[in-house]
Formats: structure tokens, C-alpha cells, sequence
């Protein structure tokens, strides 16, 4: 397997992308180069590369070092362990590359911590199977998402939600044309300025939600910085999609999220508390909804499982992290 360099891995991002589009059975938007270099920069930036190539695809893996862990190998993306490390249609013989890497020519390491693995996978099957003999395995945590199809267009949408949900949403639908609501969509986004600008008016409006007086939300630190990457990367390939809510000029609502391989990946979403009484937030999650429709977007990642997010999508997909020991 022939080494790659950040910089070049930076400059590939295209080609990396396409491997991973083809990869059978993983979390695509957060096994690309849109999460996982921005998330490698924001929150390991200490962290070493390493990044090979081969006919099979890529392997991309960061190097940490631990005084009681040793020296570990982890995806680029490891805060919500959903990034898988494997790029390419050949899952079996990429896989099979790699453990050779590992056995006798990948500098000394005593953890290999390989998230965004399906279970019962190709990935998974061949893992076990090639360090299983002189490997200690485990399994880390798991990872649990949900996805809304959004085949059938906005119609198919509501026909898998039940009655209650299309009754509710019918509701703050007409309380919103009452208010007289604005849905502001922006879908062709200019990356040196405007996906920045648009990250801006965003963090004002979280100061002003339950996050940002929780102090959960983006506002500062590695998140902001990792989102600060990330929108303008979206932007340069027409990938970013954004929503805000607002009311007599006021924006009370946002969302934002990318759309890659066919499936739109919700990033973040937020409401002005002062206005919770009007459901900014749901009407948010449905207007970006139906403009996906439009798109023939296939598919609505809604990120990690949380309980409203039951009302909005009917699959549940799981990853997990396959943990090899020397």
C-alpha cells in the first residue's frame, strides 16, 4: 500500500469520496472527506496521519499515543466513533491489504480501534477473521442512527408517519401561516463567504436556544471550528443545504445538514427558545423536508437516535467499533 500525505489527501478529496460512495454497507456522509478532516483538525489536531492507498481503495487512520493505552490507531473521525476507515468497493481484498499493513509493516501499535463497522458486515466478517488468530478482539460502543426514507417524495414521507404525527404537523402548519412564518432555503451556497456568513447567523440564533443556555450547542470551541471547516467544503460541491425560520425579520429556526451518495445528513438544527410556543423547530425538520423532495433526495440521515426522532424516521442503523489488541 503506497503512503499518502495530508496534503495530498486534501487535494484527492474527490477521488476518497467516490471510494467511499462505493463502499458497501457504511455511514457515507461520515466516512468522507467532508466529517472526517474536519473532525481530525478540530478535535485531534495533534494526532499523526495515516493514510494509505492500494487498487482496493484507501485506509485513512489517525495515530494517538496513551501512557496506560500505548500506541493506538483510530478513523480521523473518532468523538462519535461513526466513521468508517475502509474506502472502496472491494471490502474483502481492501480489508485483507490492511492486515497485512498491521501484521508486519504498519509502525508498532498496541490498539487498533476501527469504528463505523457494520455488524455482520463484509467489513466486520473479514476483520474477525483476519486477527482473530493472534489478536485479542473486542467490541466498542455502539453507534445508532436514524433515517427517514423520502422515496415517494413528500407524499411517501407522510404516509409512513402515523396519523397523530400528520395531524400535529397539520397543526403548526396553519399556526405558522397565521403568524405568517417565512421559510428562508438556501441550496446554492458561495463557500469563501456565504456558508461562513450562514454558520454565523446560526450560532447567534443557538445563543438564544436551550443549547446555548445549556452551553451544549456550537457556539465555541472544537465544535465551531469543526463546522467552520466543514460548510465551506460542502459548499464547493454544491453539498450544503440551509434553513432558517423567521418571523417579521426575526430568525427563530435554523437547520443545515449535506447531501452526499443520495442521502441528506441533518448536522444541526436549533430554535429560539422565546418562540418554542410556535414549534419553529419542527416546521424547520419539515420544510427541509419537502425541499429535499424536490431534490429527489433519497434519503434524510437525521444523525444519532434520539426519542423525537422516532416520530420523524422508521429505520434504525447501527454501527459498531471492531477493537484489536496486540
Amino acid at each position: 500500500m503506497r503512503e499518502i500525505t495530508a496534503e495530498e489527501l486534501e487535494q484527492r478529496a474527490d477521488d476518497f469520496d467516490a471510494a467511499i460512495a462505493a463502499t458497501p454497507q457504511i455511514d457515507h456522509f461520515c466516512s468522507s472527506s467532508f466529517w472526517i478532516l474536519p473532525a481530525w483538525r478540530a478535535f485531534l489536531p495533534g494526532h499523526q496521519l495515516w493514510a494509505r492507498e492500494s487498487e482496493e481503495g484507501f485506509v485513512a487512520l489517525g495515530v494517538g499515543t496513551d501512557h496506560s493505552l500505548g500506541t493506538y490507531l483510530h478513523p480521523l473521525e473518532a468523538s462519535w466513533a461513526l466513521a468508517c476507515p475502509f474506502a472502496g468497493a472491494d471490502a474483502s481484498g481492501l480489508i485483507s491489504r490492511f492486515i497485512e499493513q498491521a501484521r508486519g509493516q504498519m509502525p508498532a501499535w498496541n490498539i487498533l480501534f476501527l469504528s463505523g463497522i457494520v455488524p455482520d458486515s463484509i467489513h466486520f466478517d473479514h476483520l474477525i477473521l483476519g486477527f482473530r488468530r493472534h489478536y485479542s478482539l473486542g467490541l466498542g460502543p455502539s453507534s445508532v442512527r436514524r433515517v427517514a426514507s423520502l422515496q415517494g417524495g413528500l407524499d411517501g414521507f407522510m404516509e409512513r408517519r402515523s396519523s397523530k404525527f400528520r395531524a400535529n404537523l397539520r397543526r403548526i402548519q396553519r399556526r405558522a401561516n397565521e403568524q405568517r412564518l417565512q421559510i428562508e432555503y438556501h441550496h446554492t451556497i458561495e463557500p469563501a463567504h456565504q456558508a461562513n456568513q450562514l454558520l454565523e447567523r446560526a450560532l447567534h440564533l443557538e445563543r438564544l436556544s436551550w443549547k446555548g443556555q445549556a452551553d451544549t450547542g456550537i457556539i465555541d470551541g472544537p465544535m465551531k471550528v469543526f463546522y467552520r471547516d466543514m460548510l465551506p467544503r460542502l459548499a464547493r460541491r454544491n453539498a450544503l443545504r440551509f434553513l432558517f425560520i423567521t418571523l417579521d425579520g426575526v430568525d427563530i429556526a435554523y437547520c443545515f445538514g449535506g447531501i452526499f451518495n443520495g442521502t441528506f445528513r441533518g448536522l444541526q438544527m436549533s430554535y429560539h427558545h422565546d418562540y418554542r410556543d410556535t414549534s419553529p423547530g419542527s416546521l424547520a425538520q419539515y420544510a427541509m423536508i419537502e425541499h429535499l423532495c424536490q431534490e429527489a433526495v433519497q434519503s434524510y440521515d437525521l444523525g444519532t437516535d434520539m426519542e423525537y426522532k422516532e416520530r420523524w424516521a422508521e429505520e434504525k442503523r447501527e454501527t459498531v467499533a471492531v477493537v484489536v489488541r496486540r
